[in-house]
Formats: structure tokens, sequence, C-alpha cells
């Protein structure tokens, strides 16, 4: 599989906001082994992300686009998407319910044009936001599916992870299991200068750093026809690396630094 993303939105091309999706996106997409060549930009234009559309498309099997989902006039990624694959509009029933539950729980009211975020088009395999208003969706036809998350990243992100990522696996076959090592006290070009060799050497389960605020993350991740081979597959190199840097370790899969402290406290 061979993926494409397209982050939409003006305020992206006007530098106003950075844009962390697709960085986010491009790592995740490398761990699943999904190769990705390209990645582009567009605003909030019909046209212009029409043209994208087909472009990517003409480069890649699978689009991940993020952006466009909201209520308003210019909010046309859906829109463009089902016209590429030749679909109309239909109000999704269970995405209205959730959006009427979102805003109810809140107390406020629910405008008319938030109705906008259940319209999907038909056949689309739609996915549940749980931290915020649009749900994504894919929609697939031709041997081409378009993902559409929303911009977000407090949205995008655990919608990557708990919809996505099983969707794309769906076409593999396979189970992907990825396990946090939480690090403070050692910096990544350190941890990634004495791992090198051994990132390059694993490619079934892979490691890769991540930098955060304060601390470094390793993620250990494999592939495999169950769960239970994917675990397997894990359990020694996370207990390797815990073993060889037990003076940084403070956690695996504990969040961050200040919920494992807590934890411990507690």
């Amino acid at each position: 599989m061979i993926a494409e993303i397209l982050c939409v939105g003006t305020e992206l091309l006007l530098g106003d906001i950075v844009n962390t999706n697709a960085a986010y996106i491009a790592k995740e997409l490398a761990t699943m082994g999904i190769e990705v060549y390209t990645q582009s930009v567009v605003g909030d234009n019909p046209a212009r992300l029409a043209d994208s559309l087909k472009i990517a498309f003409s480069r890649a099997d699978t689009v991940i686009m993020t952006g466009g989902l909201g209520p308003t006039y210019d909010d046309l990624t859906k829109e463009t998407v089902a016209a590429y694959f030749g679909r109309e509009m239909q109000m999704h029933e269970p995405s209205l319910r959730q959006l009427e539950a979102f805003f109810t729980k809140r107390d406020r009211p629910m405008t008319e044009n938030n109705k906008k975020q259940a319209l999907m088009p038909r056949g689309a395999v739609v996915f549940e936001n749980f931290h915020g208003t649009a749900p994504g969706l894919a929609v697939e036809g031709d041997g081409k599916i378009a993902i559409l998350l929303p911009g977000p990243p407090q949205e995008m992100q655990p919608m990557f992870q708990e919809s996505v990522v099983p969707y794309l696996m769906s076409f593999s076959g396979k189970t992907i299991v990825s396990h946090n090592v939480h690090m403070v006290g050692i910096g990544e070009s350190q941890l990634e200068s004495e791992l090198r060799e051994s990132m390059l050497a694993h490619t079934n389960p892979t490691i890769a750093p991540y930098a955060k605020q304060g601390e470094v993350l390793l993620r250990v991740t494999a592939q495999a026809p169950t769960r239970e081979e994917a675990e397997a597959m894990i359990a020694p190199e996370v207990e390797k690396l815990r073993r060889d840097y037990a003076e940084y370790v403070y956690g695996v899969d504990v969040g961050d630094l200040q919920h494992a402290a807590v934890a411990l406290l507690k």
C-alpha cells in the first residue's frame, strides 16, 4: 500500500498553524510498513482541493486527509471526496445522535450547521470521534481509499490510533501492537546513537524513538496474525530496553512523567 498525506486548511498555508498532523501520520504509517512518498497542503478552496485529490490519487492508492470536516461553509473535504467517488451525501443517523449528545452533555445549543458534520458520502466507513464533534471516515472505490480525519491534533491522533490503524491493518490480515517505553534523563540524540544499529536491524518488531517535552519515548511495534503473537514478539525487546536503560526508564505505557509520578505517589 502506498499512501499520500493531504492536509487541508488555509491557516496551514499562511503559517498560522504548524502542520504537526503530517509528521504524526507519516511516523505512524512508517511503523505500519505503509510507504509515503509525498505530502501536500491545500487551502480551503474546493477547486484546488479537488485538483490536489486527483493528483494524490494518481500517485497513491490511499490518501489520508486532515481538516475541513467542521460545520462551516468552507469545510468542504467530505463533499469534495464524495464528488471524486461519485457518491451523494446523506445523513448518518448515529453520528447525528452522537452530536446531539455531545451538546446536551455540555448544556450548549446545537446550531443547525452542526448537522453538516453528520453528513457522509454514501457507503462511507465512519470513525466515531470521542474527543470532539467531527467524525472521521473512509471512502473506498475503484481500488482507491480516502481517509478523512479532523484537523485538531487532540482529535486526530486518538482517532488514528483507535480507528484508522485497525481499519488499515484489516487490509493486510495482520494485527499491529505497540508498547511505549518512557525514559527521562537521556537525550534523543544519545539514545538514537546508541541504538541506531539495533533499530536498523529490527524490522519486525521495530523500535522507533520519539522526543517529547522533557523525555524520550521508544515505541516497540510488531505485526503478526494475532495479538498474542505480536505481544510475544514485543515482550523480550521491551524487557531488554528496561534492563539496558534501567537508570532512565520510568515506565511502559504510563502516559507521561506526571501521570507516572502521581501513580507512584498514590
